[in-house]
């Protein structure tokens, strides 16, 4: 794969409604704009997943485990589905390839199933015809064929997977500008922002910014992944690294 091939992952933090389309949308070609190939993974929108988790367990207390990913996946192919749609409505083609058409295979079955396997020749043939291309993330295919989950925020280990597999460059685009010490919408002094950071300090934060099942992974891979925002390029970078922080303009390199 070309190195200029990036994975943009897009969650719902940032992709909350219909109303976001747009923005993510210009955030893709942003990066089409730079050179890049891009591979968009998208999780449901805001709140979606446990909407319809609550709809299953109104019917059954505790959901039958292929039917539950079934119902769940939807929420990924629709927000996938209308980004595509978007993207084509502003002349960017923009097929959506699901986890069958990818070969996206986990191990186990279930809700919190892993990657196993995906298919680098389809998507990469895709994005020779298209140059992006969109991913519903949290969704695999288990050993029956049957749609299968990756956990709680498996959205994040999907476009690390992919990006390992394509040796891609990967990002995770959330709604806040990297990763910090700790929340920084919460009271008390302003925390700091990593410029860079270990895998084994990513796994000390909030596992709700970055799913640590997708931390653990790059770690085992060795993967250096990005976190930001939409529209800025000073993200905080996770590798083997030492910490170092933001601070004005200038980097602060720490123990």
């Amino acid at each position: 794969m070309s190195e200029r091939t990036i994975v943009l992952k897009f969650g719902g933090s940032v992709l909350r409604s219909r109303d976001d389309l747009p923005i993510v949308a210009g955030e893709i070609e942003r990066f089409l704009g730079l050179g890049h190939r891009v591979v968009a993974v998208v999780s449901a929108f805001e709140g979606t997943t446990d909407a319809l988790a609550e709809e299953a367990r109104a019917i059954q207390e505790e959901p039958e485990d292929s039917a539950f990913a079934y119902l769940l996946a939807t929420g990924e192919f629709t927000s996938a589905a209308l980004l595509s749609l978007t993207l084509s409505a502003r002349g960017v083609r923009s097929p959506v390839l699901g986890p069958h058409v990818i070969g996206l295979r986990t191990k186990g079955s279930g809700a919190d199933s892993n990657p196993a396997s995906v298919d680098a020749w389809t998507l990469t043939r895709a994005l020779d015809a298209s140059r992006a291309v969109v991913v519903p993330g949290f969704v695999g295919v288990g050993p029956a064929r049957e749609h299968t989950l990756l956990g709680r925020g498996g959205s994040d280990l999907s476009a690390l997977f992919i990006a390992s597999q394509l040796g891609a460059r990967c990002r995770l685009v959330k709604d806040v500008a990297g990763l910090y010490e700790r929340d920084p919408a919460a009271t008390g002094p302003r925390p700091g922002r990593y410029r860079t950071l270990g895998w084994g300090e990513a796994l000390g934060l909030d596992g709700r910014i970055v799913q640590h099942k997708a931390v653990r992974f790059a770690q085992r891979e060795r993967l250096a992944f990005e976190v930001g925002a939409i529209g800025r390029d000073d993200v905080t970078t996770v590798a083997e690294h030492a910490k170092s922080y933001y601070t004005g303009d200038r980097e602060v390199a720490c123990a």
